[in-house]
């Protein structure tokens, strides 16, 4: 029989888009596979299932369509990008225990962050072509609420064009040239979305990881003193 790799060998392809994860996998696997110690509910296959959910979205690399033109076929390559993306995120607040707006999991986040983020969704879409084919289409009344938010210059509210994209995009009606929208845009602003979010989800995690090891040293040198 094989025998097990250690927690800080298995998975490199997980270690690589979620960093950390090794580090992680070791302090959970220290607390009798409880999530607990990185603050998170659920089971350990869970949490394997949201860095596997990651992994895709960080290493996706687009779609291959015939008869697109290169311009439309990019901005499916957003929308498809920001589905996982969110789709990896919905997975992480369940770890987190947190609902929308999520201000517990944002509540270590620099607001400045949201702030740069809606600039440059706005920078790519003055006329607010985007968010009022989402508001007109949204199939939750709770985006719709928070798509006027952001409409009405509410940057905090931004997240919800991402939560609106991959729900439109799996339930209901949304192209590549919403209300004519630029597809090369709508990629900018898919992408900006997607980098916040990964970016998020990874410095979230090690902040975790990194205050969990902290506690387990105190932990040990009182033990120890």
């Amino acid at each position: 029989m094989t025998p097990e790799l250690p927690a800080s060998d298995a998975y490199p392809y997980l270690e690589e888009a979620l960093p950390g994860f090794h580090r992680g996998r070791v302090l959970v696997k220290a607390a009798g596979d409880s999530l607990a110690v990185l603050g998170f509910i659920g089971t350990k296959f869970d949490f394997y299932r949201f860095a596997n959910r990651l992994r895709l979205a960080a290493c996706f690399g687009g779609l291959q369509l015939k008869g697109f033109t290169d311009e439309t076929a990019s901005g499916y390559d957003g929308l498809t990008q920001v589905f996982f993306t969110w789709s990896a995120f919905e997975r992480y607040a369940d770890l987190g225990n947190d609902r929308p707006p999520f201000r517990e999991l944002f509540k270590h986040h620099p607001r400045s962050r949201f702030v740069e983020l809606a600039t440059a969704c706005r920078a790519q879409d003055p006329e607010g072509k985007l968010t009022e084919f989402l508001i007109q289409q949204s199939l939750l009344p709770v985006h719709e609420a928070h798509l006027a938010r952001y409409r009405d210059g509410d940057p905090y509210a931004v997240l919800t064009l991402a939560a609106c994209i991959r729900h439109i995009f799996a339930h209901g009606h949304l192209t590549a040239n919403p209300y004519r929208l630029p597809a090369q845009s709508l990629v900018v602003i898919c992408c900006a979305l997607h980098d916040f979010l990964l970016g998020f989800m990874r410095e979230d995690f090690l902040r975790r990881v990194q205050l969990a090891e902290a506690l387990q040293r105190r932990a040990s040198t009182t033990a120890n003193g």
